[in-house]
């Protein structure tokens, strides 16, 4: 049982990671993962304790804290079990856990390791994701440039992979990246890659949140109207698709919605998407901090600083420059409202160059505009015109971009319009043409049961008719059927107790031969140890185990190949003439017709006789001897002809021949237990006949075993 939860374990993990129809939220992946934890053990819960961290990035809620629980976890086990990939995975996961909190100088060391780790391993996911978070990190901090590489470098790993999940992910950000350097038409190109990579899925969370993202991008196109229309198109997306945004703490259009109130100058519209939206998320600082612009747009300045000036040390410390940026020039504004013009200018000038080294022209925009209002309360015309001019030559510049973009989007949109009231059109159609088709086959579908019904009818009155007249041939034929099944079942049971029965004794006479010659290869081994020969004895010691082995692995079997019985025939053989110093040779005939690895036969079966052979014929012989092997198939069985051409049974010495009678009886013995045991499985004339060899003086020229065996294949 254990084995199962184990597999099922692993399956799950390996599918959950697939990049195919996404299913947000995943609070039933979660569930389904934390109920097989228990169950699972060395590396196969590393990766399910990965898959739970990876399972907190995504919407409808992101939490950090449960990204580096699962992740701390994962890496602690991979440690322990020297797991390289798992703890590559593990350290990723600590470095998002870390980004998604705002802490991008921890963040970066953590996937810069896992970087290096994934690269030893060639493990494209972990370069796709790895590089994808990077470039969030280095977008953060305002390196443009370097963000944008890591962002295709995670592109050619995850479109290789056909991780959509990915894709979706980078192509989004890197319309968020173009949207920040005023490059209007890619940021729309990518944001569109998102959003269509999204509907493919059926990710409705996610195609709802692509949808609000392009109105980010117009949003930052200044075009608020259309930025609104998205983010209720990304609203009514969700409904359409029974998201509930609330009830699934999902914090992903109610501040955009805030913020466009705001730009639209609607503050108290406003506030109430930006109170609801942190009701969802309290700590959420960037949702504060739109609270806080607010705020400033309804000249409540206090509110605001109290807002403001709370991250901005965080944001330092953490090299965070892109919220640092936005967040230094609020407070500009706020203490230029009210009129500390002289704190004002500090925060602006520092805001201000921030966006100037980032080239983000957004802030650059609004940082001259400020400089030039805090100069002029300042009495320093000369530089409020400075900056006066340098907000009118870039906000004209940037004006026309974006009356530029939207004037070539224009048509984009229209057309796509067009094309989504076709679509609307033919839906319609479709569906009136299901309606009288489905109307249709209802008609037929009644006519169909009607007929049937009457049929039943029919056929149940003529049943109970016949089943009357057979009631009684049918109870006798019942009585009889149950009898034979009941003699069945016994001569079932009892031919299943003859079986295991015979199987029984079949192993337990494999058990007596193995000690047997084991104890005879020892004493072997034992000899050249005394006679200090340690080359013949290592040789023997490694011939030996490789015998060993097969012995042990075949012990199990009832039967076995004859080329596995030949193999191992051969290692004995080899082993006694190593013992007697090759005093002997030996040669093994295979008929050529013989499939010796289908033709099976119960283990160990030529070996007490070769032993018998060596041991009171070769042995005792003067000259080299020789040792013959047949096998071969006459008349549907199996010949195996042992002969040699020693000493002969006659002339063996009373007293050697006494000596060894205990041993050489109790290995032929069983031998022939078992062929006689074999005929239980295969009926035949399994018998062994053992044939004294003569010269052509009478003088005896050897021994001939013939044992003859069943033919099984396999």
């Amino acid at each position: 049982m254990q084995v199962i939860r184990n597999i099922i374990a692993v399956v799950f993990v390996v599918l959950s990671a697939l990049p195919v129809v996404a299913q947000h939220p995943p609070t039933k992946k979660i569930d389904s993962l934390t109920r097989l934890l228990p169950a699972t053990q060395g590396i196969r819960r590393i990766s399910c304790l990965n898959a739970l961290s990876e399972a907190y990035w995504w919407l409808p809620r992101v939490v950090p804290d449960s990204i580096s629980r699962w992740a701390d976890l994962a890496y602690q086990e991979s440690l322990k079990f020297q797991d390289t990939p798992g703890q590559a995975t593990a350290i990723m996961h600590l470095g998002v856990g870390e980004v998604c909190r705002k802490n991008l100088l921890a963040s970066k060391i953590y996937l810069h390791k896992a970087l290096g780790m994934f690269e030893g391993l060639h493990n494209d996911k972990g370069l796709g994701w790895c590089n994808l978070w990077l470039g969030k990190v280095l977008y953060s901090e305002n390196e443009f440039d370097n963000s944008l590489e890591y962002f295709k470098r995670s592109l050619d790993y995850l479109h290789r992979l056909n991780d959509w999940e990915g894709e979706g992910v980078a192509w989004g950000w890197m319309g968020f990246l173009y949207a920040a350097m005023g490059e209007y038409d890619s940021s729309f190109k990518y944001c569109n890659k998102s959003l269509a990579i999204r509907q493919e899925m059926s990710d409705h969370l996610c195609v709802a949140a692509a949808l609000t993202n392009m109105g980010h991008l117009f949003r930052v196109a200044g075009d608020n109207e259309d930025a609104l229309d998205y983010f209720q198109q990304g609203l009514q997306y969700a409904n359409t698709h029974s998201i509930n945004v609330h009830k699934t703490n999902w914090n992903y259009l109610d501040e955009p919605m805030g913020i466009v109130y705001r730009l639209m100058n609607k503050p108290d519209s406003s506030l109430f998407y930006l109170k609801r939206a942190l009701q969802i998320d309290p700590e959420n600082q960037m949702t504060q901090v739109s609270l806080g612009e607010t705020f400033l747009q309804k000249k409540q300045f206090d509110l605001a600083l109290e807002i403001f000036l709370k991250p901005i040390e965080h944001f330092r410390r953490e090299n965070d420059k892109w919220d640092l940026m936005r967040v230094l020039l609020d407070v500009g504004k706020a203490y230029e409202g009210k009129d500390e013009n002289n704190i004002a200018l500090h925060y602006a000038l520092e805001g201000s160059a921030i966006a100037q080294s980032a080239n983000e022209k957004q802030s650059m925009m609004a940082g001259y505009q400020l400089l030039s209002d805090i100069y002029k309360k300042l009495n320093r015309n000369d530089s409020a015109y400075i900056f006066l001019q340098k907000y009118t030559a870039l906000k004209d510049s940037l004006m026309n971009k974006q009356f530029l973009w939207r004037l070539r989007n224009y048509k984009v949109q229209a057309d796509y319009e067009q094309k989504l009231k076709r679509i609307a059109l033919l839906d319609k159609d479709n569906k009136i043409k299901k309606e009288e088709l489905a109307n249709a086959a209802m008609i037929k579908w009644i006519l169909a049961v009607g007929l049937l019904a009457l049929v039943f009818v029919g056929f149940i009155v003529y049943r109970n008719l016949s089943l009357k007249k057979r009631n009684v041939l049918l109870r006798s034929k019942q009585l009889e059927q149950s009898l034979l099944m009941q003699q069945l079942e016994a001569e079932t049971k009892q031919a299943s107790l003859q079986q295991k029965t015979t199987e029984l004794e079949m192993q337990l006479l494999r058990a007596q031969i193995n000690p047997h010659f084991i104890f005879n290869s020892l004493n072997s081994i034992n000899r050249f140890i005394l006679q200090n020969e340690k080359r013949q004895a290592s040789e023997y010691l490694t011939k030996f185990s490789r015998l060993v082995r097969m012995i042990l692995q075949h012990s199990q079997n009832s039967l076995i190949s004859l080329e596995s019985e030949l193999d191992a025939l051969r290692l004995y053989i080899e082993l006694e003439a190593l013992r007697f110093n090759y005093h002997f040779s030996y040669k093994i005939s295979l008929q050529e017709e013989l499939d010796i690895s289908m033709l099976k036969m119960p283990p160990l079966i030529i070996q007490p006789y070769v032993e018998n052979a060596i041991w009171h014929g070769l042995m005792h012989k003067e000259e080299h001897g020789h040792l013959y092997i047949e096998v071969c198939q006459e008349s549907n069985q199996l010949f195996l002809k042992i002969s040699d051409d020693g000493v002969g049974r006659s002339t063996v010495p009373e007293s050697r021949y006494q000596s060894s009678a205990t041993h050489k009886s109790m290995g032929l013995q069983i031998t022939a237990e078992r062929i006689a045991l074999l005929q239980h499985f295969h009926p035949s004339d399994s018998s062994v006949i053992i044939n004294d060899l003569v010269q052509d003086d009478g003088k005896a020229a050897g021994t001939e075993v013939v044992i003859k065996l069943p033919f099984i294949y396999d």
